[in-house]
């Protein structure tokens, strides 16, 4: 029986989508040769449905996947990735490299880079967009009394400063790879002619004030008309973005928390276009089967990973600590049959902690050490490490005691499902295991996380910033259970060639280090990528332009400037 489930959705083009800046050009215009070029097709309004309403519109105050799509919406940056991993100029004019000379390692160790800004960008106002903009931002999201969402990668920071009003400075205290290329949600620059003085004599009012919802002032395609709460917001194309005017002239986004709302506003008719965190798999597999006028596809979404504790809070399952254990479960796991069985092999299975797109992908596949599907090899693991199956198929130990690992995982139905076929797999090779779900309210209880018994399935990004398994970002009950190293993973190797890794601006600089950091984090297997859940897209026929991101791109509308109705 065909199993159908959650995964993540967005807006699909009809046809492949350019990534070049809008033309701007006029619909009737003379073409080359003297004779009238065809009529534009009428840039209707697009209806998007997106299940959460943001709490913000700056880069400052908004956090989390939910919100990427709004920064996308109304912010700009210094640069764009494209979906090969190639920064492309955004705000700035040319990007600093170390080629160009405009990026510099020094022989302290520090790094300088310099941004050349687009002299055309403009805020949603008309007022130019300057580099005394960025130097405000960078003061503002270091202030300890600013409440930030997210400081990075302005921490990293040495000196900021504007040598005229289209040139930025930036002295790193170290390398940083994204140093010539920072892009969402990474350093948006902050309006200081409307900003500055309100910040200067009013800090609460500052924090508190309209000016971040529906009086935001921003530097993206698309500037806010109107803002209803729980209900719609109201986006006009802003006339002077720096790419040029974005071809659709109004963008409607519809607050519909269920999805399944959003299929029936789909097939309605009063939606054109729904995607990752508002629909699911389940709900692209129902509007294919409706016969729906539109368009679905799949695209590489997060990775789900296992991980073992490492700590022992009282309630340790002590095999947990045992490699030739975690190697047998690893094993044990059928990742092709679970995403040809709930996902109808749409989704890919994987092996190490790496997207594709990654330059360092090829190297990393043939080096690093893999765990595929292979009960025999874990039953002998299991019997290494001094489990054997017994009369009732469980595997014991000299004591006469089950194997059993608990298992945590975060709810839903799709995510429940994944659950249990890795449950199952477990169990076929002689493993007991209780699935404890990790309910919605205990999802931002970090000390709960990092307190499980055994094993847990979660969903991290895939971007070589999203390495959380390092030392210095284990969760600890001093730092009030920040880090997302929940597990108390270590090792030394993977530390050290990671931040070596966050630190080269060249990528043939970091696959040696990328294959190193992964040979022993694999080697270890107490993190183990298992698949990555595809991202469910859906958009209605005659929309063009929606793109596949990049593996880290935090927006899926991230070119939203160039979609049209074809």
């Amino acid at each position: 029986m065909r199993v159908l489930l959650i995964g993540l959705l967005f807006l699909t083009a009809c046809t492949s989508a350019t990534t070049s800046a809008p033309t701007g050009s006029s619909a009737g215009a003379p073409a080359a040769g003297g004779e009238a070029a065809a009529p534009a097709p009428a840039q209707r309004a697009l209806t998007l449905a997106i299940t959460r309403e943001p709490p913000a519109m700056d880069t400052l105050f908004i956090a989390g996947p939910n919100n990427g799509d709004y920064l996308a919406l109304g912010s700009a940056f210094l640069a764009l990735i494209s979906p090969q991993q190639q920064p492309r100029p955004y705000l700035s004019a040319q990007l600093p490299t170390l080629e160009n000379g405009l990026s510099k390692i020094l022989p302290d160790g520090s790094m300088e880079t310099t941004y050349s800004l687009n002299p055309n960008a403009r805020w949603h106002d008309g007022e130019p967009i300057t580099a005394g903009d960025f130097v405000f931002a960078q003061e503002v999201a270091t202030d300890p009394e600013i409440p930030a969402q997210s400081r990075n990668p302005v921490l990293r920071f040495a000196t900021v400063r504007a040598i005229d009003d289209h040139t930025l400075f930036i002295q790193w205290a170290q390398p940083y790879m994204w140093a010539g290329a920072m892009h969402l949600p990474e350093f948006a620059p902050m309006s200081r002619d409307t900003l500055e003085d309100l910040y200067r004599s009013d800090k609460q009012a500052f924090i508190n004030g309209p000016q971040w919802r529906e009086q935001f002032v921003g530097s993206g395609p698309y500037k806010i008309q109107s803002w209803a709460p729980g209900s719609e917001m109201v986006f006009r194309a802003h006339e002077r973005f720096v790419l040029g005017k974005p071809h659709i002239d109004e963008i409607d986004v519809k607050f519909i928390s269920d999805p399944n709302t959003i299929v029936a506003n789909m097939l309605s008719g009063t939606v054109d276009a729904s995607f990752f965190v508002s629909i699911g798999f389940p709900q692209a597999q129902a509007l294919e089967q409706a016969g729906w006028d539109g368009q679905t596809q799949y695209w590489r979404g997060n990775g789900r990973l296992i991980e073992f504790q490492q700590r022992d809070w009282g309630n340790l399952q002590q095999a947990v600590l045992d490699v030739r254990v975690r190697r047998a479960m690893l094993y044990a796991i059928d990742r092709q049959g679970l995403v040809n069985g709930i996902y109808n092999g749409r989704a890919p299975a994987i092996y190490f902690f790496l997207d594709q797109s990654d330059p360092a992908f090829p190297a990393a596949d043939a080096a690093v050490p893999k765990y595929p599907y292979d009960p025999q090899r874990a039953t002998q693991l299991l019997q290494e490490a001094g489990w054997t199956r017994g009369s009732d198929g469980m595997v014991h130990n000299a004591a006469g005691e089950v194997l059993d690992m608990p298992f945590l995982a975060v709810i839903g139905d799709v995510e429940n499902q994944e659950t249990q076929v890795v449950m199952d797999n477990w169990k076929a090779v002689g493993i007991q295991s209780d699935f404890i779900q990790l309910t919605s309210a205990l999802t931002s209880d970090n000390e709960f996380r990092s307190k499980f018994a055994a094993v847990s399935f979660t969903r991290r990004g895939f971007g070589l910033p999203d390495m959380q398994w390092t030392t210095d970002q284990i969760s600890d009950p001093a730092r009030g259970w920040a880090g997302n190293n929940r597990i108390g993973y270590s090792d030394p190797v993977l530390d050290d060639a990671w931040r070596q890794v966050l630190g080269k601006v060249d990528p043939k600089q970091r696959e040696p280090l990328i294959v190193e950091g992964l040979t022993a984090m694999n080697n270890d297997a107490v993190v183990q990528p298992i698949f990555l859940q595809p991202r469910a897209v859906a958009s209605r026929d005659g929309l063009t332009g929606p793109t596949e991101p990049w593996s880290d791109e935090r927006a899926i509308i991230w070119n939203i400037f160039d979609w049209s109705w074809s």
